[in-house]
């Protein structure tokens, strides 16, 4: 099976925002790259952030390949979603060190374990496509959607803390 007309709409729609939230993440961290850099947590947090927009835009690109058979495009998203889970794993350990609870709507979108189900749907529809079921593409969607608030919802908040959250303090020198 080649990828649908309907496929490649949504992959070009997935890819150019992907992109171009990328992009803006970019922006946004170069605008306060000192603090930032100076606190673990945050600089996890835009790390989580950057995987959450990038593995979007690659599931993407898989998608536009042209001719590209079931089992090699199942097995490229099995593999993006693995990375992904892998790199929000490591990433997640430097960001439990910095967590601030504040109770709100992010904290649900925050979680590691949250993050890493959203990529294992990459995986699971890999899997299905890999063994010739094509309604594996329609797991795409959830996945690529929650990536996308995750990681819109994980920017602001390391971007702009919560008004009662302490500051972060400075590494001791």
């Amino acid at each position: 099976m080649s990828v649908p007309a309907d496929w490649e709409s949504f992959a070009v729609m997935t890819g150019g925002a992907s992109a171009a939230l990328t992009g803006l993440l970019f922006v946004a961290v170069s605008v306060d790259t000192g603090r930032i850099a100076r606190h673990p947590g945050l600089r996890a947090g835009a790390a989580q952030t950057l995987v959450l927009f990038i593995a979007p835009l690659l599931m993407a690109t898989a998608l536009l390949v042209p001719g590209q058979p079931d089992p090699v495009l199942g097995a490229e998203l099995i593999a993006m979603g693995i990375g992904a889970c892998l790199s929000l794993l490591a990433i997640g350990r430097n960001k439990r060190e910095a967590a601030v609870d504040d109770g709100r709507l992010t904290d649900i979108f925050d979680r590691r374990d949250t993050n890493v189900v959203v990529m294992l749907l990459f995986v699971a529809a890999g899997a299905l496509l890999a063994f010739g079921h094509d309604a594996g593409l329609y797991l795409l969607l959830p996945a690529s959607a929650v990536a996308f608030v995750s990681g819109v919802l994980n920017a602001w908040r390391f971007l702009l803390p919560p008004p009662h959250a302490h500051p972060p303090r400075e590494p001791d020198s």
